[in-house]
């Protein structure tokens, strides 16, 4: 059986991609029955669409309604953009319309901005010049929230700013429930827009994601809201975003700091009322107030750093997590269409949202994982790629897909009644790998990839087979910094995709993306690594990795940060995945653990409060459980799975400030031996269609 696999070559000097054919046979697992041909489809301009379906041509033009005031109950005024279709004369065309709405952070009036710079003003007479910096402004217009694609083909669109930012008054904090209560008002007022159908569809990227999800979330069954489209919201802030199970993600807090925390809010108010200097003048007040309130961000920021309830997970961020809101969007039956990223600092959020929505829809736990045997509904997909967060579908290998058109596709569903196919799947999971390759599945985890066990070995193997020596351990000495460098996979992740965003400026990919995290420097540094036998025959990897390790540490502290790569037949490695474990932090929520088959976590999900921190004990085995963000890749033939055991994750990560005296000097032996076998647990098989 033949298929065509695809090597894509990212470095600074390279345009484009180099394709590698490759012949080889599958062998199926002793326990499938016969399969099919195995081929996967690559990715192309129809992944994601309905069969037959084509977005149609533009039919109206765009009018506007700028600034359009929604009064809260508490007297505070929050400001929307309203576009909407005219005829051929400029007039409003006749309707009524489906609305579609975006609720952002970030600000209208940048969209607006950037909306210049791309689609209209300069945009079009430089495309031609400059097409990968235009292509780039239209990705992060698109991510602001602009939506005259949709406006154009018979939609309303509307653009919130949030209490506390852009033009709108108020206090911002992040996430804040208050938000949920002004959502309410926002989508009364919205259905009411004249000209409407009175449905909505939410969608945005991000924060935009999370918030329209959360929104939803309080919603009584048979509101407005009909459909819902984030991209890239992850599924509990606190876990996926700031703090990675005891190591602080200040690669994250870098790139977002400066400008869209700090200086936008302070710009945004300029942007968008500078005629109407009064009401400028009492926003940016506003905003600028914010920064001094205890939940402001660098407020809340400088209480983490000082061991504040901040840095612990608390009620202050259960409040704020989409998990909680799950069973009721399942309830009220709204329709969602995730879109996540296998580059982006969410790519274990996102698929969980997505395993707790189907699990809802059917009457499940939400906080599981799916069932591999039972069915699941089109009313819930995701399409998960090798994205970063900020650029979905900007990889090279996958910059043709037509993202606008796959919501458009969604919300005619939804919103206009078009019975077009787009939910009539039986594999609601859609995954491209780095090549290109497209992972169909019913669920999440991937049930073509059931999970096995992979050994730590002498030798520096992973193999199936359980130790049998007595007492043999590998040791690792702890150092807050694993190179110190900021051109590695887990920066480019976590600092929100800002080297693919500049990179692709000019036609390439971002070249730091593939390097893993934790390199040895002989005399220097020194991170174990184990090594599979090359794969005979195409495998798949898919879904959640457990490392689960048992060692010694010789201090009250201990970390460990785990890498995936794929190793090729020359030696190149090629980073996947990772996951960091603070030593105190390895307590579990059993309700939110997902486990393998033989009871092994495969999913750990660590509380992260402060009261469920446990003490490292000097001189005693013990058992940490490191949850390795998800990963969907297809090895080929001759290539090698391959994991690092490092330590501290400097300058994308640090610990808790006041553990570092305990964590300086401190050194782990992990056990590989017949009593204490550290291995990984991971949905690892062959590529076989059964």
């Amino acid at each position: 059986m033949n298929r065509t696999t695809t090597r894509i070559l990212r470095s600074a000097s390279v345009i484009g991609a180099l394709m590698l054919t490759m012949a080889f046979s599958v062998v199926l697992p002793a326990s499938a029955v016969p399969a099919k041909d195995v081929i996967f489809p690559k990715a192309n301009a129809r992944t994601g669409l309905p069969d037959g379906w084509n977005p149609g041509p533009e039919l109206y033009g765009v009018g506007e309604h700028k600034n359009v005031e929604i009064p809260m109950a508490d007297g505070v005024i929050l400001r929307a953009d309203v576009r909407y279709p005219t005829d051929s004369s400029g007039a409003p065309a006749p309707g009524p319309f489906p609305i579609v709405m975006t609720q952002t952070a970030y600000g209208k009036d940048s969209a607006g901005f950037l909306r210049l710079l791309s689609y209209d003003g300069i945009g079009p007479a430089l495309q031609n010049a400059l097409p990968s910096v235009i292509d780039v402004a239209k990705q992060l217009t698109d991510a602001a929230g602009y939506g005259d694609y949709f406006v154009r083909r018979g939609y309303i669109s509307v653009i919130v700013d949030i209490r506390g930012t852009g033009s709108s008054n108020g206090n911002w904090s992040i996430l804040q429930p208050q938000e949920r209560e002004d959502s309410t008002r926002i989508v009364q007022w919205a259905a009411a827009l004249p000209n409407s159908t009175g449905e909505i569809g939410l969608w945005g990227l991000s924060y935009l994601g999370m918030s329209e999800l959360l929104t939803a979330g309080v919603m009584e069954p048979g509101s407005p809201i009909k459909a819902l489209f984030p991209l890239m919201p992850g599924n509990h802030m606190f876990q996926d975003l700031l703090d990675h199970d005891g190591f602080l993600n200040i690669a994250f807090l870098t790139s977002i700091l400066a400008f869209p925390v700090t200086a936008l809010p302070q710009i945004d108010p300029i942007l968008g009322l500078y005629r109407e200097p009064g009401k400028a003048l009492s926003v940016f007040v506003d905003h600028l107030l914010t920064h001094l309130r205890d939940d402001g961000t660098w407020p809340s920021i400088i209480n983490a750093l000082l061991d504040g309830d901040k840095l612990y997970n608390s009620p202050y961020w259960e409040s704020r997590a989409i998990d909680n809101v799950l069973k009721q969007i399942a309830a009220n039956d709204i329709p969602t269409y995730l879109i996540s990223g296998q580059y982006d600092l969410l790519q274990d959020g996102t698929p969980r949202t997505f395993a707790g929505l189907q699990n809802a829809y059917a009457g499940r736990p939400h906080d599981g994982p799916m069932p591999p045997d039972e069915p699941s509904s089109g009313r819930f997909q995701m399409l998960t790629g090798p994205w970063f967060h900020i650029q979905p579908s900007s990889q090279r290998t996958t910059d043709d897909i037509d993202m606008h058109a796959i919501q458009l596709a969604w919300f005619d569903r939804w919103l206009k009644n078009d019975h077009n196919g787009i939910d009539e799947t039986q594999t609601p999971l859609h995954a491209i790998d780095v090549n290109g390759n497209v992972i169909e599945s019913a669920t999440y985890p991937v049930r073509q990839a059931p999970t096995q066990r992979l050994y730590l070995q002498a030798g520096n193997r992973l193999s199936p087979e359980k130790p049998t020596d007595g007492a043999a351990s590998d040791r690792v000495d702890f150092t807050p910094v694993n190179a110190g460098t900021i051109c590695n996979a887990s920066y480019s992740r976590n600092f929100s995709g800002v080297f693919q965003l500049l990179t692709s400026m000019i036609g390439i990919d971002d070249p730091c993306a593939q390097f893993p995290a934790n390199p040895s420097v002989p005399g220097l540094l020194t991170n174990p690594t184990y090594t599979t036998d090359a794969f005979a025959e195409p495998t798949l990897l898919a879904g959640p990795i457990g490392a689960t390790l048992f060692a010694i540490s010789n201090k009250s502290a201990s970390a460990f940060n785990v890498t995936v790569q794929d190793i090729a037949p020359d030696g190149t490695a090629t980073a996947l995945t990772d996951g960091q474990l603070a030593g105190n932090y390895r307590a579990l929520d059993d309700n939110r653990t997902w486990r393998a088959p033989d009871g092994s976590a495969q999913g750990p999900f660590h509380p992260g409060t402060r009261e469920s921190l446990l003490p490292v004990v000097p001189g005693e085995n013990t058992e940490y459980n490191i949850k390795i963000r998800p990963a969907f890749h297809v090895f080929a033939p001759g290539h090698r799975l391959q994991i690092t055991i490092g330590t501290g994750d400097f300058p994308t990560h640090i610990l808790n400030p006041k553990d570092y005296p305990a964590l300086l000097g401190s050194s782990y032996d992990i056990q590989r031996n017949d009593t204490a076998a550290s291995f990984l647990t991971i949905p690892l098989a062959p590529a076989a269609v059964q």
